[in-house]
Order: structure tokens, then C-alpha cells, then sequence
């Protein structure tokens, strides 16, 4: 039985009695963890398929490049529904789903840039006085394009956070897991906009707005920090 707002319940509660605040906490949790999780994959895979396509190149750059064009031609959405439905709904095969194809942006941005620090002059000193490829990409030119690393990383926590509330509001998601998409399905199924349950799907409607907006914004301030003449 659907309660409305109260002293006891905030937010009030759905038609199976559940706590709507509660869910919302609780689906907070969830959504930090995937974006936090897939973001921290697509970072690392993509940084290290861009490190060794830009300082390798010949066929090293020419097969992850184009292992990198067939995960850009994957629609993210279908693909994330048809692995959680063979590999089963859970919150750890949406984030491997997101994982394998949100990698290849940045690897490209990556490899770009790396192609342009091989050239340098201080790397030409390395390579003279002989350091092994590892330790000239990993501590000469891996530093320099961290941050650019991390730039992308902001932007995967909102595109992972958006993919995953969309999954989960199609019913692809971990069923005993409660996130805002699962709320919204509840509420989608229960009817609640014709019922004029507004309390019960607008705060988990928000709430995925104002992460993935906030990840877009720190990914912007940090885009004007790493290129000042963006400012003007």
C-alpha cells in the first residue's frame, strides 16, 4: 500500500511498502560503484591500448586501432542489454559490458598525443642511454598524459552511471540490487505518473541528472585546467 510523505517516510513509500528515501540512499551506492568501477577500467585499458599503438606503431598501433573502430561501431545500450542477458543481470557484467566498449575514445586521444612525446628530445636521450621501451613508457611518457587520462575518466563515470540506470530501468540489472533505474522501473510499472505518484519517480529522475551533470562539469573545469587557452 503506497503511503504519501510523511514525518516517518520523506519520500513515502511504493506499493510494496518499501521506503522510497531509503531506496534513494541506498541507490547512491550503486550507482558510485559503477561509474567509479567502469570509469577506472575504460581509463586503464584505454591508456594502455593508446601508450603501445602510439609509441609501438606498424601493425602493434594498426590492430589495436582497428580492434578500437569495431568497438566504436557496437551500439553501447544493445550490447550491454544482450551481454547481461547471456551472461546473466548483474551489476559486475553491466560494468563489463561498458567496460569493453567505452575504452576506444580515449585510447585514440591517447595514442595522439603519445605519437607526438615519442618525438621528443628527452625521450631520443632515453633511448640513448639505454632505457628499455617499458621504462620509457611508463616513466617518461606515461606521466605527461595521465591527466589527460583523467580527464576521460570524468566523462566515463557519467556515461556508465547513464548506461547503467538505463539497463536497470529496462530490467537487465541485478534484480536484488536497488538502483535509481530499478526505482524507476517500480514506479513505471506500478503507474505512478498516472497516478500522480510524483514523490516516487522524480527523486531517482534528479538524482541521475545531477551526478551525470556533475561529471560533465568536473570534466570541463579540469578540460580548462589541462588547456588554459580553452578559457578564452
Amino acid at each position: 500500500m503506497h503511503c504519501p510523505p510523511s514525518t516517518q517516510f520523506p519520500l513515502g513509500t511504493t506499493t510494496s511498502g518499501c521506503d522510497i528515501f531509503s531506496q534513494l540512499v541506498h541507490g547512491s551506492q550503486s550507482a558510485l560503484i559503477v561509474g567509479t568501477s567502469a570509469a577506472f577500467v575504460v581509463v586503464s585499458v584505454g591508456t594502455l591500448v593508446g601508450l603501445f599503438a602510439g609509441y609501438f606503431g606498424g601493425w602493434a598501433d594498426a590492430t589495436l586501432m582497428r580492434i578500437a573502430d569495431i568497438a566504436l561501431g557496437i551500439p553501447l545500450l544493445p550490447f550491454v542489454i544482450v551481454l547481461a542477458a547471456f551472461l546473466g543481470p548483474t551489476t559486475w557484467n553491466v560494468v563489463l559490458a561498458m567496460s569493453l566498449l567505452l575504452w576506444p575514445n580515449s585510447a585514440r586521444i591517447i595514442r595522439a598525443q603519445v605519437l607526438s612525446l615519442r618525438e621528443r628530445q628527452y625521450i631520443e636521450a632515453a633511448r640513448a642511454a639505454g632505457s628499455s621501451h617499458l621504462r620509457i613508457l611508463f616513466h617518461h611518457i606515461a606521466p605527461n598524459i595521465l591527466p589527460l587520462a583523467l580527464l576521460f575518466g570524468s566523462i566515463a563515470i557519467g556515461w556508465a552511471i547513464l548506461t547503467e540506470a538505463s539497463v536497470s530501468f529496462l530490467g537487465f540489472a541485478d534484480p536484488d540490487t536497488t538502483t535509481w533505474g530499478f526505482m524507476l522501473q517500480d514506479a513505471y510499472v506500478s503507474q505512478a505518473l498516472s497516478r500522480g505518484l510524483y514523490n516516487w519517480f522524480v527523486p531517482p529522475g534528479i538524482c541521475i541528472v545531477l551526478l551525470v551533470s556533475a561529471g560533465f562539469f568536473i570534466s570541463r573545469s579540469y578540460e580548462q585546467f589541462l588547456f588554459p587557452r580553452l578559457r578564452d
